[in-house]
This record gives C-alpha cells, sequence and structure tokens, in this order.
C-alpha cells in the first residue's frame, strides 16, 4: 500500500498526449494496412484502379463534350502511368516503413520516452518526402504538401509535451 503522503514517482502522461498517441496509433495503423496491397497484389491495385477509371470515363461521357472527355482520358493516362506497378510497391514499401516509424515513435512517446519523438520526426519526414520523389509532378507534391500540414500539426502538438519526456 502505498504512503499517502510520498510524491508519485511515475511520471502521469496527460491527457492530450494520450488522445494525440491514440490518433497515431489508429491513423498509421490504417496507413500500414492500406500499403499491403500495393505491395503484394499490385497487379490488383493497377487493374482496380484502371476499371475505376473506366468507369469514371462513362460517366462523365454523358455530360462532357468530346473535348472535354478527351482531356479527361489524357488525365487519366498520365495518373496511370504514375501509378505503375512499379511506381504501386515503391509507395507500399515506403510507406509501410514510415508508419512502422511512426506507430513506434507514438508506443515510445506514450511511455514518456523522447526518443519516440525523434523516430516519429523520421518517420514523418519519410512519409512527406516520399511522394514528391516516388510520384512526383502536381499528385506528388500535393500529397506531399498535404502530408506536410498534417505532419507539422501533429508534431507541433507533441513538442508542446516534451517537457513531460525523458
Amino acid at each position: 500500500m502505498q504512503n499517502p503522503f510520498e510524491e508519485n514517482t511515475v511520471p502521469v502522461r496527460p491527457t492530450f498526449l494520450t488522445i494525440l498517441c491514440v490518433l497515431t496509433f489508429l491513423w498509421n495503423a490504417y496507413k500500414f494496412y492500406g500499403a499491403i496491397p500495393n505491395v503484394f497484389t499490385p497487379e490488383k491495385v493497377a487493374a482496380s484502379k484502371e476499371q475505376a477509371n473506366e468507369m469514371m470515363v462513362d460517366m462523365m461521357s454523358k455530360y462532357l463534350s468530346d473535348k472535354e472527355l478527351e482531356q479527361v482520358e489524357k488525365s487519366q493516362e498520365e495518373t496511370d502511368k504514375l501509378f505503375s506497378e512499379k511506381n504501386l510497391v515503391t509507395a507500399g514499401v515506403v510507406t509501410l516503413i514510415s508508419a512502422a516509424l511512426l506507430i513506434l515513435g507514438g508506443i515510445w512517446m506514450w511511455g514518456l520516452q523522447k526518443k519516440g519523438f525523434y523516430v516519429y520526426i523520421a518517420g514523418n519526414v519519410i512519409g512527406v518526402l516520399a511522394p514528391i520523389i516516388i510520384l512526383g509532378g502536381t499528385i506528388g507534391w500535393s500529397i506531399g504538401i498535404a502530408s506536410l500540414i498534417s505532419s507539422a500539426l501533429f508534431t507541433g502538438l507533441y513538442a508542446m509535451h516534451l517537457k513531460y519526456f525523458s
């Protein structure tokens, strides 16, 4: 039985830090799970994307002029090149690595270990740079910038709790 007059020597994790860690676990588990098909069955993912593109073009053909439809088809061809099987596998592997680092960093920050913050930053850097390098173009930069915004937000929120880490 603990003496009520002694100070609690076990560090207490703030509630907001707990919420951040749970959000990190959930989101990155989702990313990890979502990247698995890209790595192990990229041909099915590419075929599914192609089928979705065909359905979209068919649907749009009812509402667009021939010239506009031609532009949509050209855009879809460029997108298909970006999401080739090779790019899907590469992006999938990098996403698995990034998500694993983010989860590991979250676990360590859950335990109030400062090294988790630095591992978390490494996972974010990979997650931001990978789409820019692998996909390039407007799509890669768009994904990279969106990732940068969310990464910066969460990293800043975690940095506010560095005083609790040892």
